[in-house]
């Protein structure tokens, strides 16, 4: 239930932050978000871990290299690049 909670409350609040950040990042930002809450999913409900194993394969699938990328994109940012070192880098 806690974890729903706060679950809303990032999806709540994700949109104002995204505002100040480019396009690219927003989206890395959102999709991350996500898969970092699935990463933290588990069930003994087999159809449930189903649908968790699908919700990773989605939302984690590619996120190392695009992060790695943005990284390198916006080298030059440093507010940009605070952003995204909250980000482990292999979650893969």
């Amino acid at each position: 239930m806690i974890r729903r909670l706060i679950a809303a409350a990032l999806l709540l609040t994700m949109p104002a932050l995204a505002a100040d950040l480019p396009r690219d990042v927003a989206a890395f930002v959102a999709r991350r978000d996500r898969c970092d809450h699935f990463r933290g999913e588990g069930s003994d409900d087999p159809a449930r871990a189903a649908r968790i194993a699908r919700a990773l394969e989605r939302n984690c699938r590619g996120t190392d290299a695009d992060l790695a990328r943005l990284k390198r994109r916006h080298a030059g940012d440093p507010a940009i690049r605070a952003r995204l070192d909250r980000y482990e880098a292999q979650v893969e």
